[in-house]
């Protein structure tokens, strides 16, 4: 998720900004254009396609799309009750939080499961009916983070949205557009607030324990010192811990300056291959050929670049946040 930005450095940079041998800079800055009224455009363009996201939650909207679904698969359950019927199956030994299972257990469960399977025709049936459940919810959606009450709902609609269309006119189809949608959103907005849906789903059915939770992505900074650390040390270039990662603000501007920095840092990255190699070899001996070091060019190139730049489109041409712009 998020994590700190890069800061500008006293660094000297050449002035060759080609040559991978000299050092070239870290922010390539591209001007912000301004935004335009694009959502409403591609909504009008692309309404027989998508059925853009509501930006607040509303009970008719909800109440639409459980009617809809009903009608197709009137024995339809979700899936936390799923799970509670499966464990009325269990007959195996007890299982406790935590504890990795034995295989009786596991074969145990496997039984419940099929015998609850068995009540929708079998598991390929129950999740044909969860595909088709998922046809519906998209048809006809509903702000289930403003339901939740997480502060940053209408925000995280307008980007899934955007982020839809722009995925659209790059030529992908709907499901790879609404796949790709999530996977930026979740590197470049705020999901802080986002409950783990389907962890708290096994939390609720007795199948999890809370405790079992993944810490905070902030436990995961690179300590630099530390003979295990895997990440080059960037920071003398203005790259500030873990050169994959990115900060994440409230704010259009501000992240339209974030993005700019970062696809400056990878840039230089990419141009300046001796500065890389020489924080390769500062890596302990036993990390200096991981795919960090193989593939970093590759990653960039295929990858981070291509995300970077999809996002800046969406928050230079999209309105996301109301707020006033800040300095980053």
């Amino acid at each position: 998720m998020n994590v700190s930005s890069a800061t500008q450095t006293q660094y000297t940079q050449a002035t060759n900004k080609t040559t991978a041998t000299k050092a070239s800079s870290a922010y390539d800055s591209v001007a912000p254009t301004q935004q335009t009224d694009k959502m409403a455009q591609m909504q009008e363009k692309y309404k027989d396609v998508y059925t853009p996201i509501p930006e607040t939650y509303s009970k008719a909207d909800e109440e639409l799309q459980t009617r809809k679904i009903y009608e197709s698969y009137p024995n339809y359950v979700p899936f936390q009750e799923f799970l509670k019927i499966a464990d009325s199956f269990y007959d195996g030994p007890p299982k406790r939080l935590g504890d990795k299972p034995n295989q009786e257990v596991l074969d145990k469960e496997k039984i419940a499961f099929d015998k609850a399977y068995a009540l929708f025709g079998g598991e390929d049936a129950y999740m044909e009916m969860l595909k088709g459940v998922k046809e519906i919810q998209n048809d006809y959606p509903i702000n289930n983070w403003a339901k939740e009450n997480i502060s940053n709902a209408k925000e995280l609609a307008r980007f899934d949205n955007a982020a839809v269309y722009e995925g659209l006119e790059n030529g992908k189809s709907i499901e790879d557009a609404k796949r790709y949608a999530g996977s930026i959103r979740d590197k470049y907005m705020d999901m802080s607030c986002m409950p783990d849906t389907f962890f708290d789903t096994l939390v609720k059915a007795g199948r999890a324990d809370t405790n079992a939770k993944q810490p905070s992505p902030e436990e995961f900074k690179p300590n630099f010192n530390a003979v295990n650390n895997t990440i080059w040390d960037l920071r003398q270039y203005g790259i500030e811990d873990d050169w994959t990662k990115n900060s994440i603000y409230n704010n259009d501007k501000a992240m339209i300056s974030e993005l700019n920095k970062k696809m400056g840092q990878f840039n230089f990255m990419l141009n300046n291959e001796n500065l890389m190699k020489e924080a390769n070899s500062k890596l302990d001996s036993g990390y200096q050929n991981l795919a960090q070091a193989n593939h970093y060019k590759e990653y960039i190139n295929n990858k981070y670049l291509p995300e970077a730049k999809f996002a800046l489109d969406i928050f230079k041409n999209y309105k996301i946040y109301d707020s006033v712009d800040v300095k980053a």
